[in-house]
């Protein structure tokens, strides 16, 4: 048995059927006749279109620009791309270098309190949707203690 995920209209009213089980909703049963990936894609697909439609992916993305701001990683990475255009030299250096470049200095600055703040909201964010973790889930198999 099919079931879609709540519209917004339905959620705000506190409308919501019993919270579907991901892995359901593939059209194959719980104990996996495909793979992971697949339900895994369809958790992420479905949790994606959810954090658009209702506005969180844009709150989210306030927050973590805000955060990044006030923690200095923007003014770390502009330095950094500072000393890369003079180390190379302006008139050799391409964006395509200086991006390669930037992006895991980028990664790696994020600070880990964010990166576990951000992944604790978005999942609340499903949880209150009613989204559960498909059986072969990283975090169904954590809350199952495997």
């Amino acid at each position: 048995l099919k079931r879609d995920p709540p519209t917004v209209g339905q959620a705000a009213r506190g409308a919501r059927s019993p919270p579907p089980s991901l892995a359901g909703m593939s059209g194959q049963s719980p104990a996996g006749a495909g793979s992971a990936g697949v339900d895994a894609s369809l958790e992420h697909r479905m949790l994606s279109k959810l954090l658009a439609e209702t506005g969180e992916r844009a709150k989210l993305k306030e927050y973590v620009m805000a955060t990044l701001n006030e923690c200095g990683w923007r003014e770390e990475l502009k330095k950094h791309c500072i000393e890369t255009i003079q180390n190379r030299g302006i008139e050799k250096v391409t964006i395509e270098e200086i991006t390669s470049d930037i992006a895991p200095k980028g990664r790696a600055l994020v600070p880990d309190e964010l990166k576990t703040d951000l992944l604790n909201r978005i999942r609340n964010f499903a949880e209150e949707q009613g989204l559960e973790p498909s059986p072969d889930s990283i975090d169904a198999k954590q809350a199952a203690g495997k």
